[in-house]
Formats: C-alpha cells, sequence, structure tokens
C-alpha cells in the first residue's frame, strides 16, 4: 500500500495518456474524497485504476479507501492478434495502431486503454472492462478492431517503437520534426 501511496505522488510528473470508460479522465475531488482514474508504475501504465483517497480533515491525512490492481499478463485477458501502422501524409502526421484481436467472452468489451512514452518507445496497455463478479457470459471469442491514435505531435524525426500489451510490438518513423 505504501508503494501505491507513492505512485500517487508522482502521477504528474509523467506525460500519459488514457482513453477511459469513466466519466473524466482526469483526478476528482467532491465531498472530501479525491478520485484517480489511473497511476502507472514502471512497469504499466495504468496498473492501479479507480483509486479513491478520503481525507480526514481531523487528522489532517489521506486514507486510501478503494483501488483497482489492473495487472495485464501476456496472453490473458484481451487476445491480440495483429497490428496495423497507419501514417497519415498529412502535416502534421497522425500516427495510429489498428489493432485487431477477440475478447475472450461474450461479456468483452474494453476499460481504460492507456498510453505512455518513454525514450522514444510508446507503451499501450489495452484493459478487458471489468466484469463484476457473478455475472455469467458466454464462452465465445468475440473479435474486435480497435484504433488508438499515438501521441506523435511535437516529436522530433526518428524511429519509434510500440508495445502493446508487452505484446505486439513494432517500429514507425517520423521523417522530420512532427509540430508546426
Amino acid at each position: 500500500m505504501s508503494f501505491l501511496t507513492t505512485a500517487c505522488s508522482f502521477w504528474l510528473m509523467t506525460p500519459v495518456f488514457s482513453e477511459s470508460t469513466l466519466d473524466s479522465e482526469h483526478p476528482l475531488y467532491q465531498d472530501g474524497k479525491l478520485t484517480i482514474p489511473r497511476v502507472d508504475t514502471s512497469a504499466q501504465a495504468g496498473r492501479y485504476q479507480d483509486i479513491q483517497l478520503q481525507f480526514n480533515a481531523a487528522t489532517n491525512t489521506w486514507t486510501l479507501t478503494n483501488f483497482r490492481d489492473t495487472l495485464i499478463v501476456p496472453g490473458q485477458g484481451v487476445y491480440l492478434d495483429q497490428v496495423e501502422t497507419i501514417i497519415t501524409t498529412s502535416f502534421p502526421v497522425q500516427v495510429l495502431l489498428k489493432i485487431s484481436g477477440n475478447f475472450p467472452n461474450g461479456c468483452g468489451g474494453f476499460g481504460q486503454i492507456n498510453q505512455r512514452m518513454q525514450s522514444n518507445k510508446f507503451e499501450i496497455a489495452m484493459h478487458h472492462a471489468f466484469i463484476p463478479p457473478g455475472t455469467f457470459c458466454t464462452a465465445a471469442l468475440v473479435p474486435f478492431v480497435k484504433i488508438i491514435p499515438l501521441q506523435v505531435y511535437g516529436l522530433p524525426a526518428g524511429t519509434y517503437e510500440y508495445s502493446i500489451n508487452g505484446e505486439l510490438t513494432g517500429t514507425f518513423n517520423l521523417s522530420r520534426d512532427n509540430q508546426l
């Protein structure tokens, strides 16, 4: 728990992007409760999600009241089959990853899709939607195609890597600085 508290302290220090199913992808403070949609670890973008901290004015302290640990294990959860890199011809260029795969059951859907860039590598974490305990789902694989825009505006010319859930990897090249 102290690791999560420390991680919460540094959540603003790394540029990150998230596609979220929540009403907001930004932290929300309301009625003494702070809700943080995601906290990254050095190993995974969006490792902890839906973090809730309650403020106690009497002791001037925060208490961690809830969080979800969303560890991604390659080959489990969302099954990834293929990725296609799409680079637009307009300027500034846009880079999109077209990802195809299968959900493991009929309750398939995406939760948060997080991305961050470390050095010249985009790390994308595609989370399966949270399924409450006791939910019955069909046992059939459900195919999907998802397009994820990478945050490439302002990047210098060069070769960049990407990794999706630690499974699918690839590279793309920006032939010139990508800024107006």
